[in-house]
């Protein structure tokens, strides 16, 4: 919605079919032209080049391996300008999260309201972490206030990529990382940081 209002032009990409209709349906108000497209971020050719290529929130973590994460940056390479940027925003593996104690393994990540129902729901997090793949098993279990015995689970999967393994990978890609921030203020990157927020060229 803010590109919209900014009049960016803009696409995206998105695996999910039915999670790609809904965000089309919510748009169509905005801009009638179809804009979202489904397909796999390691395998996809648009047959467009852009001056700006992101992924936020985290999205690149669920490629599992360096063999995917390099697909998916080759990918993007292809899609941009000669002269474009590509930003990547991932979080900073924080090893107290993920050696914690098994007494505490499960903590609450946040609540919000049912947008159905009004009800008060709390997730709260399970994560298991492999030190060897680097993949973290997470488990979010939803839990109604109101309804206590009502409960749902949603369980996938994510990559820690520490900063070694993310540089060599964008390098390796053919990327010159030009700048890296460690919050969405510009704050710079240090050992303190809790995002990985690369600039590339």
């Amino acid at each position: 919605m803010p590109m919209l209002r900014a009049e960016i032009d803009y696409y995206g990409l998105e695996l999910s079919k039915e999670l790609r209709d809904y965000s089309q349906k919510k748009l169509r108000t905005h801009d009638s032209t179809k804009r979202i497209f489904q397909g796999d971020m390691r395998s996809f050719n648009l047959d467009m080049q852009f001056d700006r290529v992101f992924i936020a929130f985290n999205s690149f973590l669920h490629l599992l391996s360096d063999e995917d994460a390099m697909k998916s940056l080759r990918c993007i390479k292809d899609h941009l300008k000669s002269d474009g940027e590509f930003i990547l925003d991932i979080l900073l593996p924080n090893p107290e999260f993920l050696f914690r104690d098994k007494r505490d393994s499960k903590i609450p990540v946040m609540d919000f309201k049912d947008s159905k129902t009004g009800d008060l729901v709390e997730i709260f997090e399970r994560c298991e972490y492999d030190n060897g793949s680097g993949i973290c098993n997470i488990r979010w279990e939803y839990h109604y206030k109101a309804h206590p015995k009502r409960s749902r689970v949603f369980e996938y999967q994510m990559r820690m990529y520490y900063p070694d393994t993310i540089n060599r990978l964008l390098i390796d890609a053919g990327f010159t990382i030009n700048d890296l921030f460690g919050d969405y203020d510009g704050g710079r990157f240090n050992e303190r940081s809790e995002l990985q927020i690369y600039i590339c060229k």
